[in-house]
């Protein structure tokens, strides 16, 4: 029902999205820095943010070991 009311031709946030092809914000290479310094030091944090903000993407893109 959305893509037709804002004339989408495909799903707007697959699970598929690539780096490429998004938009690298300063927020969003922030959280990659802060992420993969959590990682290298096996500790543990919070993401929070506004609903949209990003969140899920940056986590899906962040390297696994």
């Amino acid at each position: 029902m959305y893509k037709t009311f804002y004339s989408l031709s495909r799903e707007p946030f697959p699970k598929g999205l690539k780096t490429a092809d998004s938009f690298i914000s300063a927020a969003f290479t922030e959280a990659r820095a802060r992420l993969d310094y959590l990682k290298k030091v096996k500790g543990m944090g919070l993401l929070v943010g506004e609903p949209g903000a990003g969140k899920t993407f940056t986590l899906r893109l962040l390297p696994n070991p």
